[in-house]
């Protein structure tokens, strides 16, 4: 996905409304600055290096939505690379990035010459380092980032949902040139939607690779509350087990619902 699914943006969307078609989704989810800096021998270069990759990556994003370059030689490289989601028009890709580059100077490439940042907007995506990343699958830096909206609806079947989620867009990005967007319920608040997507210089056994890692990680966070409450409880049962025994909380296996949440049949 690099930090935060480098090679990868798997973007959860978990909205109980559907998305805007105009929206250049520029929140912030990350932004992650380095801590090796430039001597002070090569400073100069290396921030004329910057300041020379940031110029290169801005018209090829608006042609391609992605972009990629490398400034300079020897320690003084600086490699860039960015890219918006594949959903945007290429007006909302052109806001988004502008708002990605403008809050990756927040990394200090100039007064402390930083000389590495990745900024992570809901829509686009910027990376700037002194070595040759672009083929990264996964780093040591990964992470997930979770909302921290309160959510009124029906936790349970969110939940599932949610799961069920995480696992098509996986496998239908996979299938679809590194690119899925879906969502799993019929609307209400205990519907989910969500995006993956890999880089565009990422290969398919890479791609997979990440996307793999993201489930993971995403269903580890974001759903651990559910497999906690059903492998603290009384049932001999792992959470695993009725997962795979309902389908993943299909919504054809939905008994009825409760005032603890969904009841499911399983076989």
């Amino acid at each position: 996905m690099s930090p935060h699914l480098l090679s990868l943006l798997f973007l959860l969307l978990f909205l109980s409304i559907t998305p805007s078609l105009s929206d250049p989704r520029s929140s912030e989810a990350a932004l992650i600055c380095g801590h090796q800096t430039a001597t002070e021998a090569t400073r100069q270069t290396v921030i004329t290096n910057f300041l020379s990759a940031m110029d290169a990556v801005s018209p090829q994003i608006s042609s391609s939505g992605y972009a990629r370059t490398v400034n300079g030689n020897g320690n003084e490289t600086v490699f860039a690379f960015g890219e918006c989601m594949k959903d945007l028009s290429r007006s909302d890709c052109d806001l988004c990035f502008a708002q990605c580059k403008t809050q990756l100077y927040d990394c200090h490439p100039f007064s402390k010459s930083i000389r590495s940042g990745r900024n992570y907007l809901d829509g686009c995506y910027l990376r700037y380092d002194d070595y040759d990343f672009f083929g990264e699958v996964t780093s040591p830096l990964d992470k997930t980032v979770c909302n921290v909206t309160d959510f009124d609806g029906n936790q349970t079947a969110f939940m599932a949902n949610s799961a069920r989620l995480v696992r098509n867009l996986s496998s239908q990005a996979l299938k679809n040139d590194g690119f899925f967007v879906g969502s799993v319920g019929e609307g209400g608040n205990s519907a989910a939607y969500g995006l993956a997507q890999c880089w565009e210089f990422v290969n398919k056994s890479g791609c997979g690779e990440c996307l793999a890692d993201a489930v993971t990680k995403i269903e580890k966070k974001q759903l651990g509350a559910l497999a906690k409450t059903v492998n603290k409880s009384n049932l001999n049962f792992k959470y695993e087990t009725l997962e795979r025994a309902t389908n993943y909380f299909d919504s054809s296996n939905k008994l009825g619902q409760g005032g603890s949440g969904s009841v499911f049949k399983a076989s």
